[in-house]
């Protein structure tokens, strides 16, 4: 919590029942140990502290990988000159009630445990570091999964948006860390990031990395090739972490706190659609798959709507619209206005628009947006474009 002094008295009280762990900074200076070492669940910022620390808070959210990610909870008026400070953060919610009647409610509403998805990456095909694009991001795919009780990380994809999470994870403390990487396909975009990832370098560490079977081999045989001093400076063998390679099939795997299948893709290389099963919720995984126009071809299609049929949330790719995709069937990609259709009849209750395409600048997108917001509540509880930087939290429905 940022807050001055005498308002963080009040806060103090209106978030007693919560029985939550509650961190104070009145200045910069302890700001600094806060974020450094730990990642809030929830970040409530007093104006006044704004006032008078502003410029601090905005230089965390440009350069401390992660902390965007953090809902946050601003005491204040957003016409306030100082609310500038928080633009950098993905999720802002006013609060300019009664702060001891009201504030507990609206902070217990984020803290309920919750399965947690978060977007390193949201791009296609290519990075695209333009300035047109910072809004949505340009980085390419990749996204983290936490839960209570999953001590492990749970990765899907290693584009160039792992790096940025693998910068995260080394401001964290010198802790162990181990997990899985779950790569759908070997194309550029989605393993481009995969020798930045900070903590392959360090020998404590462990991971598995999956990737479904090519036709040039298995996960470290397609890694490998890509990893050579040919291309690349970095060689697998070079990675100090302990590395195991797993051929993914498609077939239900259970990993103790959640489990993982994937349906083939309708795309140029084997792909995977993974299917995530974790707290009583199923979170389906599609960051490149073509949804054609006409039913051909008609066993993927039936296949594809049963795989996705009432999961909780549904990834999907939107690199185009209906106008953009008269010219690039069989690319492999999808128009949004498609999915949306296909999602909608099939019960999906949320649904996140991914893999944008390189030339689709923030302004495209941003129209797009609205657009697609038009969707909430019918039927979707939320659906919307992905963007670099927002975590998904959906309420656990089982223990992990």
């Amino acid at each position: 919590m940022l807050a001055s002094r005498s308002v963080a008295a009040i806060i103090s009280d209106a978030l007693k029942p919560l029985t939550a762990d509650v961190t104070y900074s009145f200045n910069g200076q302890d700001a600094d140990g806060v974020w450094s070492q730990s990642s809030p669940d929830l970040l409530i910022v007093d104006q006044s502290y704004l006032k008078a620390h502003g410029r601090r808070v905005e230089e965390y959210a440009r350069n401390c990988a992660g902390i965007t990610f953090t809902p946050t909870i601003y005491i204040g008026k957003f016409s306030d000159p100082e609310y500038t400070s928080l633009l950098h953060f993905k999720s802002v919610e006013l609060f300019d009630g009664d702060i001891i009647s009201g504030l507990g409610e609206v902070a217990a509403s984020h803290l309920r445990p919750s399965v947690r998805v978060k977007f390193w990456g949201v791009r296609g095909s290519t990075p695209c570091a333009n300035s047109e694009n910072i809004h949505f991001g340009g980085n390419t795919s990749c996204v983290e999964i936490t839960a209570p009780g999953l001590d492990e990380l749970l990765i899907l994809d290693s584009g160039t948006g792992i790096r940025n999470l693998g910068n995260y994870l080394s401001k964290q403390g010198n802790r162990k860390l181990t997990g899985r990487i779950f790569i759908t396909h070997p194309h550029w975009d989605h393993i481009q990031g995969f020798p930045f990832f900070k903590p392959f370098y360090c020998g404590q560490n462990s991971f598995s990395i999956h990737m479904p079977e090519q036709y040039r081999g298995g996960a470290q045989e397609i890694l490998s090739g890509h990893l050579t001093k040919t291309f690349f400076p970095v060689t697998l063998d070079m990675l100090d972490a302990e590395l195991e390679y797993v051929t993914q099939g498609e077939s239900l795997v259970d990993y103790g706190p959640y489990s993982v299948e994937y349906l083939v893709a309708n795309h140029p290389t084997k792909t995977a659609i993974y299917k995530i099963r974790i707290g009583g919720l199923s979170i389906v995984y599609c960051p490149d798959n073509e949804l054609t126009l006409k039913r051909s071809p008609i066993r993927f299609l039936d296949t594809f709507e049963e795989f996705i049929n009432g999961c909780d949330l549904l990834v999907h790719d939107a690199q185009f619209n209906l106008k953009q995709y008269d010219d690039r069937e069989g690319w492999g990609h999808s128009a949004w206005e498609r999915v949306v259709e296909i999602a909608k009849r099939n019960s999906v209750k949320n649904l996140f628009l991914a893999h944008h395409d390189p030339d689709s600048n923030d302004d495209i997108l941003s129209e797009r947006a609205e657009q697609v917001s038009r969707y909430e509540g019918s039927p979707f509880d939320a659906v919307a474009l992905a963007r670099e930087g927002t975590e998904v939290r959906l309420p656990v429905l089982e223990k992990v």
